[in-house]
């Protein structure tokens, strides 16, 4: 890159936060998936008007320029761009939450306030409201994961439903304020997410139109009781009358949360990791190791989760409605509240003799959940990018990039039917098989209508053969399910040219829109556009 133009942006940003170096770029240009693209420098902004400057400064340049939050998009990408010789727009510095309102429940963010940051905020200046963590873990950014439109499981679960009020640099410099907020002296930018004339903030979700350095979040008010339920089934073929109980517990708004549903495999990769020696260095899994791991952790077939919330009369109605519902269904439901944890937590001995069961190892399971639940952030999902590395994942601070570990996500949605989970199930269990590798499904409640899948193709990312077979893998699945109608809710940065490729209407109007807002086609060129 041309010395006038670093210059350029070190006088705008400032020496420190112009990064140019291979050891500076490397964080950079890993993912958990094979990719190599050229990234010339990494630019880190500190404010709106730094971001408008760079964003002019690149214009005048013809530069590219992809922004990410925290660059936490493991599993699609992480901080890569999707083509080659893009400026990285690393947006992190811009951390501060700007605004809470208590008697409104909401609060103003910057993409790099991360998870972490957020619930501790919350919680130090004991705002009596909770945030939506995703699985991500606590470094991942709120307003990154909302503008992903990824979701949760607290009643707040769908992130961007809960989002109010974007500031937007648009690639002429000037920055826009959607909803309420373009008008003077707005007292309701934040309390009404929809304003007058056409609604704008979804052209900047999965797109390349702008770049959002604030964002308006709804939070919920601390319920006086959150209880997690916990239920499974013994047999493969359980989850298909339980599907049709939990779109009746949703529907009619007994369960507000999400729910999910995990197979036995994907239960035991967040437990331990691949058991090469008993393996005997093969894979996948054999079925009946599996089975075996299972039952000695007490996993059934299928394992779920969910959340009761509301007054302690609610949740105990809740509850007797949801047991009725279940029964017949589930060989096991149990409820847990905070008292019944701290209580399990503090007599592990005398209740693993009461009970048959390792309570300590229990707590260890189910604290993390239950804190999701309750709005604390977790990295209790981030081990399943271990299954098959030979690394152990650190006791803290996990970051499965950095540890060189292997992940394809795909992210179906399915109609939550039985019909359509039988299909869906097959086509997952078959391919993946076929392959050499364990399908570790997730159902997730999106909706009170569908599920996404959280489907990881777990891998060690150091064997060049497990590599190879990884990426076929995740091309047949993904030509599976698309084939048969089951479409991801978003891709990794590997799929888009394919997603949008096809002679379709829809993304001849997302290109004419780009075109308008972007003509010099400045911004993340290739991402969710052609």
């Amino acid at each position: 890159m041309q010395d006038n133009i670093i210059s350029a942006l070190k006088n705008i940003v400032g020496q420190e936060n112009v990064l140019t170096t291979k050891a500076e770029l490397t964080p950079y240009t890993h993912a958990e998936f094979p990719i190599k693209r050229r990234i010339p420098a990494v630019i880190r902004p500190g404010s709106t008007a730094e971001v408008q400057q760079v964003v002019k400064l690149a214009s005048d340049h013809a530069l590219s320029l992809y922004p990410i939050s925290t660059g936490k998009n493991w599993g699609y990408g992480s901080a890569n761009p999707v083509r080659d010789d893009n400026l990285i727009l690393d947006l992190s510095r811009m951390n501060r939450i700007l605004e809470v309102n208590t008697e409104l429940a909401y609060a103003v963010v910057q993409p790099g306030v991360t998870q972490q940051n957020f619930y501790d905020y919350l919680e130090n200046n004991q705002t009596g409201l909770m945030m939506d963590p995703t699985g991500s873990g606590p470094s991942c950014s709120i307003l990154g994961n909302s503008l992903e439109r990824g979701y949760g499981i607290t009643p707040h679960g769908d992130h961007f439903s809960f989002v109010c009020g974007l500031e937007v640099v648009l690639t002429d410099g000037e920055v826009l304020h959607t909803g309420f907020g373009h008008f003077e002296n707005s007292k309701v930018d934040r309390v009404f997410k929809w304003g007058v004339g056409p609604y704008l903030d979804g052209l900047f979700t999965q797109s390349n139109f702008g770049i959002v350095t604030a964002m308006g979040v709804w939070l919920m008010p601390k319920p006086e009781c959150i209880e997690a339920c916990y239920f499974s089934c013994e047999r493969e073929e359980d989850i298909y009358p339980l599907i049709d109980a939990l779109r009746w517990l949703l529907q009619n708004n007994v369960i507000r949360s999400s729910i999910n549903l995990a197979h036995r495999n994907r239960v035991l990769t967040m437990l331990m990791q691949y058991p090469w020696e008993q393996m005997k260095g093969k894979t996948p899994l054999d079925p009946q190791l599996a089975l075996h791991l299972a039952a000695e952790r007490k996993v059934g077939a299928w394992n779920g989760v969910c959340g009761i919330y509301g007054t302690k009369g609610e949740a105990k109605e809740a509850k007797k409605v949801v047991r009725k519902v279940l029964r017949g269904k589930v060989s096991r439901i149990n409820f847990v509240s905070g008292t019944l944890l701290r209580f399990m937590e503090k007599y592990p001995g005398p209740l693993s003799l009461v009970t048959g069961m390792n309570v300590r190892e229990l707590v260890k399971v189910i604290k993390p959940s239950f804190g999701i639940l309750s709005g604390k952030p977790s990295e209790v999902s981030l081990a399943s990018p271990y299954w098959r590395s030979r690394k152990k994942p650190p006791q803290s601070n996990i970051n499965p990039v950095a540890d060189n570990c292997g992940l394809y996500w795909f992210a179906p949605v399915v109609p939550m039917v039985q019909g359509h989970a039988r299909e869906f199930i097959n086509i997952v269990q078959t391919t993946l098989t076929r392959h050499g590798f364990e399908p570790c499904i997730m159902f997730s409640t999106v909706t009170e209508r569908c599920f996404d899948c959280n489907l990881p193709i777990l891998y060690d990312k150091e064997d060049p053969e497990q590599t190879r077979k990884a990426g076929e893998c995740y091309e047949d699945v993904f030509g599976a399910c698309m084939r048969a109608g089951y479409i991801p809710y978003r891709v990794g940065i590997q799929s888009m040219e394919q997603l949008v490729s096809k002679d379709d209407p829809f993304w001849k109007t997302v290109q004419r829109i780009k075109s308008a807002l972007d003509p010099r086609e400045i911004l993340s060129p290739g991402r969710y556009c052609r």
